[in-house]
């Protein structure tokens, strides 16, 4: 089964669309969105004017068969991850003044009330994103694959966090624990792919790489337009390659 990965969309509806059209096209059995469907953020979010939240998430419902939530996506409903890596949130979190929540988590979680720009999410596109879970699992020709927006104890992404060793190797402990060996993640916007392996993590290009066997955790370029260029990714089950493809929108 070839999968194709998409992830990080942050609204840009015209990055979204083609990222499904080169996917379709690359002859994609399946679908995974990988989160942060919604939420545009200054400066690293552009082009303001291609941003439609309502239409991104539409897009998402209809295309993918597998989707997880991403801290932006768990901001946009005001959401506490259910795997919060440590941080002590409060259930009244999100009835606090942004000041106090700021003064309370200092440089551990990202603070976006100042870059965040609101968006207007219909009660369909609300209850679409509060059904994503923050991980799923599947298994495809043998294979078993496990999906975040980020790495474990911090699946939502919601804690600024360096790519530490210790990092990896819980990640890949909690995989394990699913009965899992390969992992898929966003996040991190990487301009190609990223991998991790034996506690190290490396960056390929775009285009074609043979995943060697073991342990693997596997992070997807973004969507939507950024400094860094935007793709998808591509996974074979059976060859077990990844196809990274740049995206060029019009």
């Amino acid at each position: 089964m070839k999968i194709g990965f998409l992830s990080d969309i942050h609204e840009d509806l015209p990055g979204l669309r083609t990222a499904v059209t080169v996917l379709e096209k690359a002859g994609c059995d399946i679908l995974v969105c990988l989160g942060d469907i919604v939420g545009f953020s200054f400066p690293y979010q552009r082009s303001i004017g291609r941003r439609d939240a309502n239409a991104c998430v539409d897009l998402v419902r209809d295309q993918c068969s597998v989707a997880v939530a991403g801290n932006h996506d768990l901001y946009a409903l005001r959401r506490i991850p259910a795997y919060p890596a440590g941080f002590p949130y409060t259930d009244d979190w999100y009835t606090r003044d942004a000041h106090e929540r700021r003064r309370r988590a200092g440089n551990i979680l990202w603070h976006y009330d100042e870059c965040d720009v609101p968006q207007h999410l219909s009660s369909s596109s609300r209850a679409y994103l509060s059904s994503l879970p923050e991980f799923c699992t599947l298994t495809h020709d043998g294979v078993a694959l496990f999906f975040s927006h980020f790495r474990y104890p911090d699946l939502s992404g919601s804690v600024v966090a360096s790519l530490r060793s210790d990092h990896l190797h819980e990640h890949f402990r909690f995989v394990r624990s699913q009965q899992c060996r390969l992992s898929f993640s966003g996040h991190g916007h990487p301009e190609g792919f990223a991998y991790a392996a034996d506690g190290r993590l490396a960056f390929g290009g775009f285009g074609a790489h043979r995943l060697p066997p073991g342990e693997r955790w596997v992070v997807c370029p973004a969507v939507a337009q950024t400094p860094r260029a935007s793709g998808v990714l591509t996974f074979d089950t059976v060859t077990q390659q990844l196809d990274v493809v740049p995206l060029t929108v019009s």
